[in-house]
């Protein structure tokens, strides 16, 4: 009886042990979110743009702003995208039911149109935010938080003008002066501004090591949305930001581009976040 008693707590561990492993392969990696990507044109604008701000030089806050896209931002190297619905963890789903979430959502709507507005936001962390006017993102976002109760609703319950997407990290000590800056110097050049295309729903880079695959809007819903905008600005832009250009608005040329330095601001591990919400991933 003493050996059947000592044996049961090694079957009871055993259990616990494939049920854990079961869990494991269906679980979502923590801080994972939902977002909203873009096609190629659009995602090649956004990244130019970042990029632009990066290696400009001639202004007060140069070598001063990293693109989202750079290991050194400290921001998982995300792609462009919106967040549409974060704390996962919250729904008590696991990889599986999310994306079956993603799939119904995807299915309902159609890819939608937007534009980045000429707004900068800098958060405590550093976190570079631009505004965009994509009425159709917010309504998918508001479908997604619908069909997976119990995660955040923090970008469901946003309002239109307070949508953002990110654009990298700001390393100087004027972060104020930087947004108010930047959203002057783009507000110069509105028509120059890029174009969304949003086209397809995904798990963010956390949900690792479950499969996070782009999963295309194919409804009907938001199809032609946006306002009239064109189908983007196209790989050249046209936007005087960049190399050997200049901002405009009265903030001076840009100069040749040398080695790009951080100055004296840190880089920390992590996205942005605001309350509960999760900027850049």
């Amino acid at each position: 009886a003493r050996r059947a008693n000592a044996r049961a707590p090694r079957r009871e561990d055993a259990r616990a042990r494939d049920a854990r492993r079961a869990m494991s392969s269906d679980a979502l990696g923590a801080h994972a979110y939902a977002r909203l990507r873009f096609d190629d044109v659009s995602e090649h604008a956004v990244s130019h743009l970042a990029q632009a701000l990066q290696w400009h030089r001639g202004s007060a806050f140069e070598g001063q702003f990293i693109a989202q896209s750079e290991p050194r931002a400290g921001m998982g190297c995300a792609p462009p995208h919106v967040a549409l619905v974060s704390g996962l963890e919250g729904t008590g789903l696991g990889g599986e039911g999310v994306t079956e979430a993603l799939r119904r959502v995807a299915s309902a709507h159609g890819p939608a149109s937007g534009r980045v507005l000429p707004k900068c936001k800098v958060m405590q962390n550093g976190c570079v935010l631009v505004g965009i006017d994509c009425p159709a993102s917010l309504r998918i976002a508001q479908a997604l938080s619908a069909a997976l109760p119990g995660a955040d609703t923090y970008y469901a319950s946003q309002r239109p003008d307070q949508q953002l997407i990110t654009l990298g990290r700001f390393a100087g000590t004027d972060a104020a002066g930087f947004a108010a800056w930047l959203s002057e110097s783009l507000a110069g050049q509105r028509t120059l501004l890029p174009e969304l295309r949003c086209v397809s729903v995904q798990l963010s880079e956390e949900a690792h090591p479950f499969p996070n695959p782009q999963i295309a809007l194919t409804g009907m819903s938001g199809a032609g949305d946006g306002g009239g905008l064109g189908g983007g600005l196209g790989p050249g832009l046209g936007l005087n930001l960049g190399l050997g250009l200049g901002l405009g608005g009265g903030f001076g040329g840009f100069e040749s581009v040398s080695s790009f330095s951080t100055g004296g601001g840190g880089f920390g591990s992590g996205a942005a976040s605001s309350g509960t919400a999760a900027f850049g991933g």
